[in-house]
């Protein structure tokens, strides 16, 4: 047992079923023997993700507040930015670790009242994203004073070049989760089903699978979307308009996505931006021939096209239809894009990423 361990605040939102949420389970389980782990969430919620029972989960309110104006919204943030302080200090944090935007932000106001280090990681493609305008603002002034800003990809870094030191910028993908890991089958049957994950809004175009699916009625498969959002009644509409309610379903909140990863035998993801694309590394890593778009950022640093996945251009439902033809008539080119994408995420496993964690908050502990 290490004593006197130096102290960690996470801070996000709130520890829902995304992406963001789920690295921050899988590296606070990680890091938990190194150091001592509070995550400080906005709003009280209940982990989706397994946490080890030595974390510490705080929260700043009960409920989320809605702001009816910008001058209601700088009140609540305020007084969201005095309560992660307070826990800051009374917690004792030694440096404190933000995920996506407006939690970055006031980590490092808050880390700044607190005089202790921050890393920031932006988690989205800062170009495409919908943030308000007064974030967006507050991010161009805030994120310089940050110790590190931690980002998935080289391409996304270059969005930040000259805008934040170099020498403050650190690429570092996300990690796969051990636990995640450990539930991949070994000589598992493989339905006739191609999965989809992402949440059900425009910028993740489920639409166009649905309609590549409607277009070639492959026999006896089927199309499973996981994923809620504000787009999920229209989705509804357009599969019961083209009489697919029997072949296509969509499931949200799925706890053990495991299942559906093991027993799939393609998978399909079809977003027109990306900060880097974490349901489409956890399908490879078990296995799943992918067919994804090239969006910007994320999917061309997991998929060589030809080799170990297809790249198609973004929002091609043609050149979609093509591709699933291809995978659902050809087993042995699903064989051969299985093997190969579970080779390629071999580097993203959370015993492999956690090493350059550790060693970053340690660099940055001792400044």
């Amino acid at each position: 047992m290490i004593k006197n361990k130096k102290k960690i605040g996470f801070v996000i939102g709130k520890l829902s079923s995304g992406g963001a949420e789920r690295v921050i389970s899988t590296l606070s389980n990680n890091l938990i023997e190194k150091f001592d782990i509070t995550i400080i969430t906005f709003y009280k919620s209940q982990p989706f993700y397994n946490l080890d029972q030595r974390i510490s989960v705080v929260h700043c309110e009960e409920f989320p507040k809605k702001s009816l104006s910008t001058i209601q919204s700088i009140r609540l943030n305020y007084i969201l930015l005095k309560k992660i302080s307070k826990i800051l200090k009374t917690a004792h944090i030694d440096i404190a670790v933000g995920f996506i935007t407006s939690a970055n932000i006031l980590t490092v106001l808050a880390s700044k009242l607190n005089k202790i280090p921050s890393i920031i990681c932006e988690r989205n493609n800062p170009l495409m994203e919908d943030v308000p305008k007064f974030w967006v603002i507050l991010r161009r002034l805030v994120y310089p004073r940050a110790d590190t800003i931690v980002l998935q990809t080289q391409g996304i870094k270059k969005i930040y070049k000259g805008k934040i030191r170099s020498n403050k910028i650190v690429v570092l993908p996300n990690p796969i989760s051990a636990e995640l890991s450990q539930l991949r089958g070994s000589n598992i049957k493989r339905e006739k089903l191609i999965l989809s994950v992402g949440r059900l809004d425009k910028n993740k175009d489920h639409e166009i699978l649905i309609k590549a699916f409607s277009s070639i009625h492959p026999k006896d498969w089927r199309v499973i979307i996981i994923g809620d959002g504000n787009k999920k009644k229209q989705l509804t509409k357009l599969i019961e308009d083209l009489n697919l309610s029997n072949k296509i379903k969509i499931i949200s909140k799925v706890k053990d996505i495991h299942e559906y990863y093991n027993k799939s035998s393609i998978f399909a993801f079809t977003s027109k931006t990306e900060g880097f694309p974490n349901a489409l590394l956890e399908a490879m890593h078990f296995g799943l021939p992918s067919i994804s778009s090239n969006c910007d950022f994320g999917p061309s640093d997991l998929i060589e096209n030809g080799i170990n996945g297809f790249l198609i251009p973004v929002s091609d439902q043609e050149e979609l239809i093509n591709k699933l033809t291809l995978l659902i008539e050809d087993k042995n080119l699903r064989n051969k894009f299985s093997e190969n994408a579970k080779e390629t995420t071999k580097k993203y496993t959370s015993e492999n990423v956690i090493i350059f964690w550790e060693s970053m908050i340690n660099r940055i502990l001792i400044k």
